[in-house]
């Protein structure tokens, strides 16, 4: 009988844990996930991911495509300690979830000892890793497509009155793993909803959906932040293993666009808009420890202090740790990346 193991410790020291989460597929969590991490490490800070979708495996595929391009061109971009995290082979469900709890925890206790974010991909379905992976959150982000089809995923809306029903089925569930949180290590969950694939246009039916994500916010706890709109590139770039960040600072794409220009100043605003103090601080830093401006001229970067550790020093360090089981979970490591003062100034704002 498989025994239900020990569970690490992992709520202090511990580095701000950001998962990624909506149960219906296509509402942009793995381009969201991607672009957080790059936007991190591009910060200097040491960045961990995991992707629980075992079976799609959308974010690992991006990192894969990431590193054939850095194969291929024969050039270095900055990468997280990345580690996969599969379903469980048991059959009962009380040995399949002990199972799959011990090695979750494991993999991001080791993630932890030597990142300063830790990025959660989950599947666009419930999981009992999914459930696990929301209870550890200290940020949740919740991307969701401008329309009343892909609200539902928040909660049912009257039709005639735009009137909250009922929350759904997630929003209940993040609830739960809310108050799991707080029994655990009484820490707190952050609630922010992101509006992906806005339309440039005022139409009737986005002011409609505004006004009914005003009132879901009050009802539910949690906070709005501008997403993505609906552009190319955030789909181009996958194939590419690269965020509107990299295009932004190597032009390896080609010929720069004010659609560049314009994505790369959404993932800014999605950044500021998560209030975390250490992603602020270190914006600040940037923005102040340069000689000129950092938004116009994209040579100048501040020097790092010296006391801060290179990404690369710090993601070999996580690399360093023991592996998870070839059957149960793969640790990827990272490959070199540049220090915070090499391209900070890509994200600050």
């Amino acid at each position: 009988m498989h025994q239900a193991p020990t569970t690490p410790d992992v709520s202090i020291p511990r580095g701000h844990i950001l998962v990624i989460g909506n149960e219906k597929g296509g509402s942009g969590k793995t381009t969201t996930s991607m672009h957080l991490i790059v936007a991190l490490l591009r910060l200097g800070f040491k960045v961990g991911s995991m992707d629980i979708d075992a079976r799609q495996r959308s974010l690992s595929r991006y990192i894969e495509n990431r590193k054939n391009t850095m194969a291929s061109e024969n050039t270095s971009l900055p990468l997280p300690a990345h580690v996969v995290i599969n379903r469980s082979p048991y059959l009962t469900t009380a040995e399949a979830e002990a199972d799959e709890r011990e090695r979750f925890t494991r993999a991001l206790a080791r993630l932890l000892a030597n990142c300063d974010f830790v990025v959660i991909d989950s599947p666009g379905s419930d999981t009992y890793l999914s459930r696990l992976a929301h209870s550890y959150a200290d940020t949740v982000i919740t991307p969701v497509n401008d329309s009343f089809v892909d609200l539902d995923v928040l909660a049912s809306v009257d039709g005639i009155s735009m009137k909250m029903l009922k929350p759904s089925i997630y929003s209940e569930m993040l609830w739960e793993q809310k108050m799991q949180r707080a029994k655990r290590d009484k820490g707190t969950i952050d609630w922010v909803v992101m509006r992906n694939r806005l339309s440039n246009i005022d139409a009737r039916n986005k002011r409609m959906i505004t006004k009914v994500m005003d009132e879901l916010t009050r009802r539910l706890g949690c906070r709005l932040a501008p997403g993505f709109s609906e552009r190319v590139i955030f789909r181009e770039l996958f194939l590419l293993g690269l965020t509107v960040l990299d295009v932004v600072e190597t032009n390896k794409a080609g010929t720069l666009s004010m659609s560049h220009l314009a994505a790369r100043q959404e993932v800014r605003d999605l950044l500021k808009s998560l209030q975390i103090p250490e992603v602020d601080a270190r914006i600040a830093h940037v923005r102040t420890g340069a000689k000129g401006d950092v938004l116009t001229d994209p040579r100048i970067a501040p020097a790092p202090k010296k006391s801060e550790q290179s990404v690369e020093a710090s993601n070999a360090s996580a690399a360093a740790a023991p592996t998870e089981e070839a059957a149960t979970a793969e640790t990827s490591p990272p490959t070199t990346a540049p220090t915070a003062s090499a391209s900070a100034d890509t994200v600050a704002a």
